[in-house]
């Protein structure tokens, strides 16, 4: 099937529907981008460059427009440039900015945008709790993550965690972990930490026996968090790491592997649906000055994926809004601040485009992202694999439960200690019967049951004196099951 053909179907058949009607489009539409120097060739302008290309080659979302963009670079912590630029741009005759997705240059460049009613879309976390009126923002909003990371802490029953977070605003985003009513009853550990504190705060977290910990530090650092687990032997079954990034299949987890430690992330991109791998196949091909969109791994990152969606969220707005207004020339400036009487009708349109992108199901409220599907990955022995989903609204779905009990893998053999107890227990006294197959009964049926479901091993013995367990007066020893566990634990 056509590329194009898969990502414009979720509105095309409703354009069929419609009657004949005038296009009311002009042949060209002018959209800018920003991006910081570092930015430059990366990934994420590449996807935004390659979505403008494919909707103008393949002529599905657009059939008689063409969108020209025009692409300035920043620096990073110099709002007063980027501004400059986008005002430029706006002369331009821009009638969307994509970007940037620095989160301090990104209100600025919103605010400008705001000013003069021209659509603003972005790709990046913004922890802004107020609706913003001309803003389109692809990334899940904040508080439906913590709702997702609650969730999963929820089912892997913690009662005691510890939160690692870099930046200064990371307070800021995980904070409802802390405050939500379901982390009353746990016991919460923040910590700040950059590489020079990983040491000192992971040291501080494995004397405390914290084993259960959340993850939120920046991906050029990744690798230093990670070095600094194995340096401290903090990398076995007992530990479970859930890391807050949508990338960490891009990181390199081989040391990982074999010890059976748990870790544990959401990525929004499923790569193994249909369609998507499509798309991947065709951007693999896209390679201008001889970079590339995806990784050496062939896996996209979240902010090129969000970025590429944002602009395909675009197109669908504005082939919507031909079907009752026309779309005239942004004619404004920054120094007039007359806004554009155009702006309100086409960033009405995009907020309501329902469309399935390569991060999913896109759905907004008020500019915010409200649908949106993330998949759960838990690291095995051979590779991260998809261990379940989690939606807005629905919760989190675990299809592999066995993934977090992974005891048979590390050869772990649990022993039973039973009682005969008709009809819970029972035996078979023939000698064609060997093992736990002696034993039957509704007890035995149960622990079967389990032991499928969640993932182990076990051996069924009968306690030696063939009692419950009860203390002696004198002695002060307990005997029966109660004595065997004892001697075990």
């Amino acid at each position: 099937m056509n590329l194009g053909c898969l990502l414009a179907s979720s509105f095309v058949l409703q354009l069929l529907r419609l009657p004949f009607i005038v296009e009311t489009l002009p042949s060209v539409v002018k959209i800018g981008a920003i991006f910081t120097h570092d930015q430059k060739d990366s990934s994420t302008e590449l996807a935004f460059k390659y979505a403008v290309y494919k909707i103008n080659k393949d002529k599905i979302i657009l059939p008689k427009t063409t969108l020209e963009y025009d692409i300035q670079y920043v620096p990073k912590d110099d709002s007063f440039h980027a501004s400059k630029k986008a005002c430029q741009q706006v002369k331009h005759g821009v009638q969307a900015v994509f970007g940037p997705s620095d989160p301090i240059l990104g209100q600025h460049i919103h605010s400008i945008c705001d000013a003069l009613d021209i659509p603003h879309l972005e790709a990046r976390l913004d922890l802004d709790a107020e609706a913003k009126e001309f803003s389109i923002n692809l990334h899940p909003a904040q508080s439906l993550l913590n709702g997702a990371y609650q969730d999963v802490m929820e089912f892997l029953n913690w009662t005691k965690v510890g939160i690692i977070y870099e930046e200064d605003y990371g307070l800021v985003k995980l904070r409802e972990l802390v405050r939500s009513p379901k982390s009353r009853e746990m016991e919460v550990h923040l910590r700040q930490a950059d590489p020079d504190s990983y040491r000192q705060v992971l040291s501080e977290m494995k004397s405390k026996e914290i084993r259960n910990v959340i993850v939120d530090t920046r991906p050029d650092h990744m690798h230093h968090f990670l070095r600094t687990i194995l340096q401290l032997q903090m990398n076995d079954y007992k530990y479970h790491y859930l890391f807050t990034t949508f990338d960490i299949e891009t990181f390199d987890l081989e040391d990982f592997k074999y010890n059976f430690v748990n870790i544990t992330a959401f990525r929004l991109v499923d790569a193994d649906d249909v369609g998507v791998r499509g798309i991947l196949r065709d951007m693999e091909r896209y390679q201008p000055a001889g970079n590339t969109i995806l990784n050496k791994s062939k896996v996209i990152q979240a902010e090129p994926a969000l970025m590429f969606d944002s602009v395909q969220v675009f197109a669908v707005g504005l082939r919507t809004l031909e079907q009752s207004h026309a779309l005239r020339p942004a004619n404004i400036s920054c120094e007039l601040e007359h806004p554009w009487d155009g702006g309100l009708s086409l960033i009405n349109y995009i907020n309501s485009v329902e469309m399935k992108g390569i991060s999913g199901p896109i759905e907004f409220k008020e500019g915010r992202r409200i649908q949106f599907k993330l998949d759960l990955l838990k690291l095995k022995q051979h590779s991260l694999v998809k261990v379940g989903e989690w939606r807005p609204g629905v919760g989190v779905n675990v299809t592999d439960t066995a993934a977090f009990y992974e005891a048979s893998s590390a050869n772990v053999t649990l022993i039973v200690i039973t009682i005969l107890e008709t009809p819970y227990v029972m035996m078979h006294y023939e000698k064609n019967y060997t093992g736990n197959s002696r034993f039957y009964g509704f007890c035995v049926d149960l622990l079967e049951a389990v032991a499928r479901e969640v993932g182990f091993s076990y051996r069924l013995e009968l306690v030696p004196d063939r009692k419950y367990g009860a203390r002696d007066p004198e002695t002060g020893e307990w005997n029966g099951i109660v004595r065997e566990l004892m001697r075990h634990v």
